[in-house]
C-alpha cells in the first residue's frame, strides 16, 4: 500500500468513515497550514538572505491583507498575516497560492503533502506556483497523458486546465484555451492549407462529411458533431447572445478537449493518406 493510498486503521477496521474532499479546513489542518507558512516566511531560517518581508509585504497586498507596520515591534509581520487567515478559509487559500505565485517558496512539495493528508480538494500545481482543484484520478490520467508531448497542443491543454480549475477559475480562457488545442491539432488534419482556419472552420468541414479525414469511432461527420459542442464560446458571441459560460459547460469542453487532443495522438483522428 503506498503513502497516497494509506487509510487510518479505524476505516480499514470498519470503525470510522473515510474521510471525504473538503473545500474547508479542520482546526488541525489550518495548524499545520500555518506551520507551512510560518516556514515560508522565515519563522525558522535565522540567519537567511531571503527577503522575507518583501514577500510578506507583497502577499499581503495581493490578498488585501491590511498590515500595519507602525505594530510590528507587538505583532511580527508574519503574525499579522497569520492572525488574517487563522480563521477564514477562502482567505487562507488566496494566502497559500499568493505564496506560491511569488515563485521563491522553499518546499512546495509539503504543502502539497499537507493538503493532501488534510482530504483538501486543493493541491500543488505541478509547477509548484498555484493551487489548483482537485479532478477524478482517470480525469487527471487523461490529461497528463495528453500533455506528455512538448508541444503547443499541450500548452493549450495546460492553460486551459489552470484557468478551469486554479483558485480563481476564469471559465472563458479555459473555453478558449482548450478550443486553441483543439484546433492545433485538428487544423492541420482537416484544413491543413487554410492559414485562417478556427475550430469553427474544421466543424463546418467535417459536417460536410470529408473524405480526406479517418475517424476511428465514425464519420467525419459524427467528429464534426462532436467539436461543434464546443463552439464557440458563449462569451464570444456577438450582441445580446453573448453570456458568460457555466462552470459544468466550461469543464465538459475542456475535458473535450483533452479527449480530442489525445485521440490525435493516438492516431484515432488522421487524414486519410497517412493510412498505412
Amino acid at each position: 500500500m503506498s503513502d497516497t493510498e494509506w487509510q487510518r486503521l479505524s476505516v480499514r477496521e470498519g470503525k470510522r468513515a473515510a474521510p471525504v474532499l473538503s473545500e474547508r479546513f479542520s482546526p488541525p489542518a489550518t495548524r499545520s497550514l500555518i506551520y507551512w507558512l510560518e516556514g515560508e516566511f522565515g519563522y525558522r531560517t535565522a540567519g537567511a538572505k531571503r527577503d522575507f518581508d518583501g514577500l510578506m509585504l507583497s502577499v499581503a497586498l495581493m490578498c488585501d491583507i491590511e498590515i500595519d507596520r507602525s505594530r510590528t515591534f507587538e505583532v511580527s509581520l508574519p503574525a499579522q498575516l497569520i492572525n488574517a487567515v487563522s480563521r477564514d478559509d477562502d482567505l487562507m487559500l488566496d494566502l497559500l497560492d499568493a505564496t506560491l505565485a511569488r515563485g521563491v517558496v522553499n518546499d512546495s512539495g509539503t504543502l502539497r503533502t499537507l493538503l493532501g493528508d488534510a482530504s483538501s480538494v486543493w493541491t500543488v500545481r505541478d509547477d509548484g506556483r498555484a493551487l489548483i482543484r482537485r479532478v477524478a484520478p482517470t480525469a487527471d490520467q487523461a490529461y497528463r497523458a495528453a500533455t506528455s508531448a512538448a508541444d503547443q497542443a499541450s500548452a493549450e491543454l495546460t492553460e486551459a486546465w489552470n484557468a478551469m480549475y486554479g483558485v480563481s477559475p476564469n471559465y472563458s480562457d479555459a473555453w478558449d484555451h482548450a478550443i486553441k488545442a483543439m484546433e492545433t491539432v485538428l487544423v492541420p488534419i482537416v484544413a491543413p492549407n487554410n492559414t485562417r482556419a478556427t475550430l469553427g472552420t474544421v466543424t463546418v468541414e467535417l459536417e460536410k462529411g470529408l473524405k480526406s479525414v479517418v475517424f476511428a469511432l465514425g464519420p467525419a461527420r459524427a467528429l464534426g458533431a462532436i467539436t461543434r459542442l464546443a463552439w464557440p464560446n458563449p462569451d464570444r458571441h456577438g450582441g445580446d447572445s453573448s453570456r458568460a459560460p457555466l462552470e459544468a459547460e466550461t469543464s465538459a469542453v475542456v475535458h473535450l478537449a483533452v479527449t480530442v487532443v489525445q485521440w490525435v495522438r493516438a492516431g484515432a483522428i488522421l487524414r486519410a493518406d497517412e493510412l498505412n
